[in-house]
């Protein structure tokens, strides 16, 4: 009987680091179940802003298409009401006896052309600051994706550090009322 005492004795201990074994076990297991979640998330977020960018990408080209569509239209209508105009012009001119190949009245024909110029100008000009935003807004649609991810990343970075040093903390912890218990037993 005094032979089985000693071991009898040692059970505790062996229990214990059978015990620590097991929650570092676990512990290993629950990190690698928390980085799936985390590659999870990621690839989410990813696919998310994937599809959100090639909805923006569309989108943006139906605003060039039509911004461009509106501005062939309006070039039809400026060039339209431009030959009305001279053609008006000219028929004044007939009917008020002036020539409209020369002096003040080719003058005249010629304001009508710069006119329609500058407006066809003045409309390129706002095409263009459209065409502008429309690059500027998918930029910033990159530029936010990136930052998402990178905050995700971070995120997850951070709680995996935390998570690591939790689990040390848990097995130093262990191993030392492991030391402790045997140490009361010799």
């Amino acid at each position: 009987m005094g032979g089985i005492t000693p071991v009898l004795q040692l059970l505790p201990v062996i229990s214990q680091g059978v015990g620590l074994v097991s929650n570092i076990v676990s512990s290993e297991s629950a990190v690698r179940d928390q980085r799936a979640g985390q590659d999870l998330a990621l690839q989410q977020l990813q696919q998310r802003q994937a599809e959100q960018q090639r909805q923006s990408r569309e989108d943006a080209a139906l605003d060039r298409e039509r911004i461009a569509a509106d501005a062939d239209a309006s070039e039809r209508k400026r060039r339209d009401a431009l030959r009305r105009a001279v053609s008006r012009q000219r028929a004044q001119f007939g009917g008020s006896g002036i020539s409209s190949s020369g002096g003040s009245a080719e003058a005249v024909l010629l304001g009508l052309f710069e006119e329609t110029d500058n407006e066809r100008e003045e409309r390129e000009r706002l095409d263009n600051l459209r065409f502008g935003a429309i690059d500027q807004n998918l930029s910033q649609q990159r530029r936010l994706n990136v930052i998402q991810r990178t905050q995700l990343q971070e995120s997850q970075r951070i709680g995996r550090l935390s998570s690591g040093v939790n689990q040390n903390i848990n097995r130093i912890n262990s191993g030392l009322d492991v030391l402790s218990f045997a140490g009361n037993l010799f």
